[in-house]
C-alpha cells in the first residue's frame, strides 16, 4: 500500500509538478508541454501567489509527487452591481498509476480550506462538459453549472497548418474556402458601409501595452459580467514579463475617428502528440471586445465584430499561426454570430462551474455574458 501524504508546494518541486502535468496531460496523445521556466512563471510569479495555492499529493516511498491541484488566482469579480471574492482552480491533475484513489478530491477539499481561510465568496472552474472529472468530482464536492461555452476555431494560415500537418495538404482547396472566401466577401460587405468609412485599426506586437490595458478595463465591463480587469501587477505579469515569445502578445486595436471603441489579444502555444511526431503551433484570443454603444444599428455592431475578427485573422497569419480558437459563453449571441459569419467551426464542450464556500450565500444571476479569463478556460494567461 502507497504512503502518500498531503502537502503544500516548496521550492524545488517544480520539476516534479512539470512531469506530472505532462504526463497527466498527454494520456488522451495531445497535449500542451510546460517546461520549469514556464511554470514558475504560471504559478509562483503570478500576483499574491503563496505556496498553499499548490496542493500536493506526494508517495514518500518512491519521493515522487502524484497529484496536484492549484489555486490559480484570487480575485474581486463583478457580477451585476456586486463583487465577490472568487477563486480559481486550474490543472487538476493525477499521475496515471494513482487515479481513482480519490487523490484530487482530497488535494480540491485542500483547497477549499486554503480559499476559505482567504475569505473566498466562490470557487470557479472550467471543465469539459463530458468529462468525467466534471460527473464523478466536481459535481460531487458540491460545483453546480454556471454558464456553458462554445469552441470557435479557424486556420489563418493553411501552409502554415499544413507544414505542421502535411496531411492536411490534401483538404487545401476546403480549407482555402473554410478561412479565406467568408475573409473576402465581409471585406467587401463592409467597405459599401458608410458607417465604416472612418474605421481603423493597428496590429501592434509587443508593444503599446499601457493603451490596451487602459481600452480593456474601459470597455469589457461595459458588456460582460464576470470582468476582473488588470491591475498593474495582473498586466505586468500576463502580457509583459512573459517566459517566451510564444507568450508575447499582439494587440489589435479597432478605432474610429482617433477614438479606439475595440480590441483584442492574441498569443500562442503548441500542442504535441508525441505518439505521431506532430507539434501545432495555435493562436488564442484571450479576450475581443467592442463599444456596441458606438452603433446606432445592430447590423453594424455585427460588422463591427467580423471587422475586429477579420483584423485578429490578419494578426494571427503575421504570426504564422495555422489555428485560432476563442472560447465564448454561449450567451454573447451577437459575438457568436459574428465567429459564424466567418465561418470559424463551433464545438460545445466547456462549462464552467462555481462552488459556493460561504453559508446562505446564493449563485448570482447575471444579466450580461460571463467573461472567462483563458488563465481559467484553458491555462494559459
Amino acid at each position: 500500500m502507497e504512503n502518500i501524504i498531503y502537502r503544500h508546494y516548496r521550492e524545488g518541486d517544480e520539476k516534479q509538478l512539470v512531469d506530472l502535468f505532462n504526463i497527466a496531460f498527454q494520456q488522451n496523445g495531445l497535449g500542451p508541454v510546460r517546461t520549469p521556466k514556464n511554470w514558475i512563471w504560471r504559478y509562483p510569479q503570478s500576483p499574491g501567489f503563496e505556496p498553499e495555492m499548490c496542493q500536493i499529493a506526494e508517495d514518500v516511498d518512491r519521493k515522487k509527487i502524484i497529484g496536484a491541484v492549484y489555486a490559480n488566482l484570487i480575485e474581486e469579480v463583478p457580477f451585476g452591481s456586486k463583487k465577490y471574492l472568487m477563486g480559481d482552480i486550474n490543472d487538476v491533475s493525477c499521475h496515471p498509476d494513482y487515479i481513482r484513489k480519490k487523490i484530487a478530491t482530497r488535494l480540491m477539499e485542500m483547497t477549499f480550506d486554503y480559499m476559505k481561510r482567504k475569505g473566498c465568496d466562490f470557487s470557479i472552474l472550467s471543465t469539459g462538459i463530458k468529462g468525467n472529472a466534471r460527473k464523478y468530482i466536481y459535481k460531487r464536492l458540491g460545483y453546480i453549472d454556471f454558464d456553458k461555452d462554445y469552441i470557435f476555431i479557424q486556420f489563418p494560415n493553411i501552409p502554415h497548418l499544413i507544414k505542421n500537418i502535411y496531411g492536411l495538404s490534401f483538404f487545401f482547396p476546403a480549407l482555402f474556402l473554410l478561412s479565406y472566401f467568408p475573409r473576402f466577401l465581409n471585406r467587401i460587405k463592409i467597405m459599401f458601409k458608410n458607417s465604416f468609412n472612418n474605421v481603423s485599426y493597428e496590429i501592434n506586437y509587443y508593444k503599446k501595452h499601457a493603451e490596451y490595458m487602459r481600452v480593456a478595463n474601459k470597455l469589457i465591463p461595459k458588456h460582460y459580467d464576470g470582468y476582473p480587469g488588470y491591475s498593474k501587477s495582473k498586466f505586468k505579469w500576463a502580457r509583459i514579463k512573459v517566459p517566451a515569445t510564444q507568450n508575447k502578445p499582439t494587440y489589435i486595436i479597432m478605432k474610429r475617428e482617433g477614438d479606439t471603441i475595440g480590441g483584442a489579444v492574441i498569443t500562442h502555444q503548441n500542442i504535441y502528440s508525441f505518439k505521431f511526431g506532430i507539434k501545432i503551433k495555435f493562436g488564442i484570443i484571450h479576450e475581443i471586445f467592442i463599444d456596441e454603444d458606438k452603433f446606432d444599428k445592430k447590423r453594424d455592431v455585427h460588422l463591427a465584430y467580423v471587422y475586429l475578427i477579420d483584423k485578429i485573422m490578419k494578426a494571427a497569419t503575421h504570426r504564422s499561426l495555422g489555428l485560432l480558437l476563442y472560447i465564448s459563453s454561449i450567451k454573447d449571441y451577437t459575438l457568436n454570430k459574428a465567429f459564424k459569419g466567418m465561418n470559424f467551426l463551433r464545438f460545445q464542450s466547456e462549462v464552467v462551474m462555481l462552488k459556493v464556500l460561504k453559508e446562505n450565500l446564493k449563485i448570482p444571476q447575471i444579466k450580461k455574458p460571463l467573461f472567462l479569463p483563458t488563465y481559467i478556460s484553458i491555462g494559459v494567461p
